[in-house]
């Protein structure tokens, strides 16, 4: 969801209420219609008022009983459900229920007396329009802006307990915060109630998670059986010299074992967890996931215990059992992969990460990123038809929406858009829906990364200003994600020179020969060089990798100015 989006941004932060872009961090209450604290009478339309849910959470930091100990000092909701997935299920956006702030990413920590939000380059302008006046907004990546660590012992004193799910946060990141906390006497403790969980029910507005069951990967679309891949991975065990491997990211789960769901919006994704041994394949899930008979089948489940030893089988467990069982099917082993953090991968969370005892961890990114990443013939072919379906979509769309407003005589708004162009890859062969929430952003809107318009913030698309169109297609043969910026009347100088600089960096990259030895990472200067040039630049991502029927971001590749691996 990368693109010409990067024009926007640098001219959005010229007009009006988008300077804010361009101001200082904001790291006190001077923020977006707060000054000193003190609440302006004109707020942000798509602003949420959190006082009662920072009041209840509060109460319940301090309910002994709850958090099994001392009362809580702070409390850290992060953005990730148990399996550290990208985009999460409405049911697990926690994070989203304590903010109000809507975007993919971001950490919350709620103090007695503060809350602070911490967001990267592409939702800085979003947080301050969302957040009400009692949060605090960190943009990571600007100049002075503290750590999570490094802010809680800054308000926080020796002595005092952090609490955060365990089951939510990876092992990697929750290492790093209880070392660095620990060097100032604040310990972080691991507690297993959730404390959004106890204020965020169905009574007041919390979704149920979706009851879809899974269903099969057919091998016309995969490529390769799912008894192949095992084979593939105990090759890469043996390898490495381990004897299994906890998977829990779920599209490496999807892939291994060509399955689907819908447990996750616009990503064909089951909740499960899995563990690969070179003598076993546990699957953890939800029994009425698999209650479609071919799935069993499929998985030859019904088979486990083994008839022969070279026969494959998947034995499924129930999804909750993981915690219990994961100690017993590893207690023969001497070394167990946990896979730890990489890209868009998070890796495992610290509370998978405990159930294997400390002398039998071992930790490195996951074989099944690279295996995944490594598209298969089958798959490059459904990649290649995939993207031949959405630019019939797109193309199709593109020429309806240019001819009316030109014309004149039918309103659009972007929120139109975002319908009207679902609906005509709805119309496309194998389309099972959109790959992410169709992003359309008029004028100023188009500096909000990652926008999405709503009733609130809907505006009419003329020939007056850019329309940025970022938008993708979820297909059995392959996944899309397209970036366009239109301008339907007379672009200024200005704009123009923007354009073509961002453009220019777009060729730069596309034609540049490297070492295989070079980083993703180290080449995504040469997409901003122009930029720079001219003192200007973009705060997100320039690309990334692309799953086949799988996440719109994947692993391995990731085109970021931000040190990510």
């Amino acid at each position: 969801m990368i693109g010409l989006q990067s024009l926007l941004i640098v001219l959005s932060v010229m007009r009006g209420v988008w300077m804010a872009e361009v101001v200082s961090s904001r790291t006190a209450p001077d923020r977006l219609g707060c000054l000193d604290g003190v609440i302006r009478q004109e707020q942000p339309i798509n602003r949420v008022n959190t006082t009662l849910r920072l009041q209840q959470l509060r109460v319940a930091m301090s309910a002994v009983k709850l958090v099994r100990g001392a009362p809580l000092k702070a409390y850290i909701i992060t953005s990730d459900d148990e399996h550290q997935t990208e985009m999460v299920s409405p049911s697990d956006k926690r994070r989203q229920y304590v903010t109000g702030f809507t975007g993919s990413a971001g950490t919350a920590v709620v103090t007695q007396n503060m809350a602070a939000l911490w967001v990267d380059g592409r939702y800085h302008l979003q947080a301050d329009q969302q957040l009400d006046c009692q949060w605090i907004v960190m943009k990571s990546g600007q100049d002075q802006v503290p750590s999570i660590s490094e802010w809680l012992k800054s308000v926080l004193s020796s002595g005092d307990r952090i609490g955060a799910d365990p089951k939510l946060v990876s092992a990697d990141q929750w290492l790093e915060w209880r070392s660095d906390l620990a060097e100032s006497g604040i310990k972080l403790d691991a507690v297993q109630a959730n404390l959004v969980d106890a204020i965020w029910n169905e009574d007041n507005g919390r979704p149920k998670p979706n009851p879809r069951p899974a269903f099969i990967h057919d091998i016309a679309y995969a490529g390769q059986t799912w008894q192949e891949k095992v084979g593939v991975v105990r090759n890469e065990l043996k390898e490495l010299g381990l004897d299994g491997i906890v998977v829990t990211a779920l599209d490496e789960i999807a892939w291994l074992l060509n399955l689907r769901g819908a447990d996750v919006p616009y990503s064909p994704l089951v909740k499960s967890y899995a563990y690969v041994s070179l003598q076993q394949v546990v699957l953890f899930v939800e029994p009425l996931k698999l209650k479609v008979a071919p799935i069993r089948e499929h998985l030859e489940s019904d088979r486990c215990p083994r008839e022969q030893p070279d026969d494959l089988c998947v034995e499924i467990r129930r999804y909750e059992n993981v915690f219990n069982d994961l100690p017993r099917l590893t207690a023969k082993a001497n070394s167990v992969l946990l896979p730890s953090r990489y890209a868009y991968s998070g890796g495992v969370s610290f509370a998978i990460y405990e159930t294997i005892p400390a002398d039998k961890r071992r930790t490195s990114p996951s074989p099944l990123i690279l295996l995944k990443a490594t598209k298969n013939a089958i798959e490059v072919e459904g990649m290649k038809n995939a993207h031949m379906k959405d630019a019939v979509a797109l193309c199709d769309f593109l020429s309806l929406l240019q001819e009316q407003v030109h014309e004149g005589k039918v309103q659009w708004d972007e929120l139109k858009v975002v319908h009207t162009l679902d609906e005509y890859r709805q119309q496309q062969d194998l389309n099972r829906g959109p790959s992410f929430s169709t992003i359309a952003a008029f004028g100023p809107n188009g500096a909000v990364i990652h926008y999405r318009p709503s009733l609130e913030t809907n505006r009419i698309i003329d020939n007056s200003s850019f329309l940025i169109i970022d938008s993708g297609g979820q297909y059995l043969d392959g996944t899309t994600d397209v970036t366009r910026t239109f301008h339907f009347g007379l672009a200024t100088q200005r704009q123009k020179e923007i354009y073509t600089r961002v453009l220019m960096g777009a060729i730069d990259l596309a034609a540049l020969v490297f070492s295989d030895s070079i980083a993703d990472s180290h080449v995504n200067i040469i997409a901003h060089q122009n930029l720079y040039q001219v003192e200007l630049d973009y705060h997100h991502e320039t690309g990334h990798g692309i799953g086949s029927f799988l996440n719109v971001h994947e692993s391995i590749q990731r085109l970021t100015k931000w040190k990510c691996c």
